[in-house]
């Protein structure tokens, strides 16, 4: 027996027939009739409901694919960072004594001699 409480609620947070099905392990055609028979009242509020999870999916995909390299990190905020002789860029602690957790600890010379 499907779970009509459960079909609604999915159905108005924005999730399709199918969506739907795999997450109460029924069929699909089930799930369609079931949501055509009582939910006919809730379309424009689904609808609404489509539109900010494409967006709310569209922006977290957005921010995961902004990445900046530690190299690019270093070169914009070189205030917080001093050189070693060997050349390594590392912290720091003088200036900046509390980082947050991605900010790049060190960022090691590829081009330095080693003797």
């Amino acid at each position: 027996m499907l779970d009509k409480d459960l079909v609604r609620s999915f159905y108005l947070k924005g999730y399709n027939a199918v969506e739907i099905a795999k997450k109460v392990s029924s069929n699909t055609e089930t799930v369609r009739k079931c949501i055509q028979r009582n939910f006919g009242n809730l379309k424009l509020k689904h609808e609404i409901a489509v539109l900010q999870r494409k967006e709310e999916l569209k922006a977290t995909n957005y921010e995961a694919n902004r990445y900046m390299s530690d190299k690019a990190f270093v070169l914009k905020n070189r205030s917080i960072y001093k050189t070693l002789p060997n050349g390594d860029i590392v912290i720091n602690k003088e200036v900046a004594p509390v980082v947050t957790w991605d900010t790049p600890r060190r960022l090691v010379n590829e081009n330095k001699c080693i003797v």
